[in-house]
């Protein structure tokens, strides 16, 4: 007990130092612990309804849904093709329609670019740089598209 008085008196920042590392370790530890004991928000997707001919996408892909988080954002996911070209995909419902127009650009078939609008009506409409959208046709995911209510 002396030799601890003893170097803590000739010096004060090794001590303090020290007992900031056991502190931070024993704080890191908690908090690794008490995070992977943490629920995961549960997150309710719903099913959208194609039209005009599109349908499911496939290749053990998502179908098309949708959720809202706790902070506004409208997230898609899912996956059509086959549907007729121009025509909207689906339509959102009113709760869950943006204010304006939104473009955003999505994965097609064969890494085409490809975009999405989203339109105050709720129509989702889907078209690519082919000038036929058979691109889109043949394969087009939603997955990763999301956009902030209003």
């Amino acid at each position: 007990m002396s030799r601890l008085r003893s170097l803590i008196g000739q010096s004060p920042a090794i001590a303090i130092a020290t007992v900031a590392l056991v502190l931070s370790l024993a704080g890191g530890a908690t908090a690794a612990t008490v995070s992977s004991n943490a629920a995961a928000t549960a997150v309710t997707w719903h099913p959208l309804t194609l039209i005009n001919g599109w349908r499911y996408g496939g290749f053990s892909s998502f179908h098309a849904a949708y959720y809202v988080d706790a902070n506004h954002v409208v997230h898609l996911r899912g996956s059509a093709r086959l549907g007729t070209a121009g025509k909207p995909v689906f339509r959102l419902p009113r709760p869950v329609r943006p204010s304006h127009v939104i473009s955003v650009l999505i994965y097609a078939s064969g890494g085409v670019a490809a975009a999405m609008n989203i339109l105050p009506t709720g129509q989702v409409g889907v078209f690519d740089q082919t000038g036929t959208d058979s691109s889109v046709r043949d394969f087009t995911s939603f997955d990763g598209i999301s956009f902030p209510l209003g």
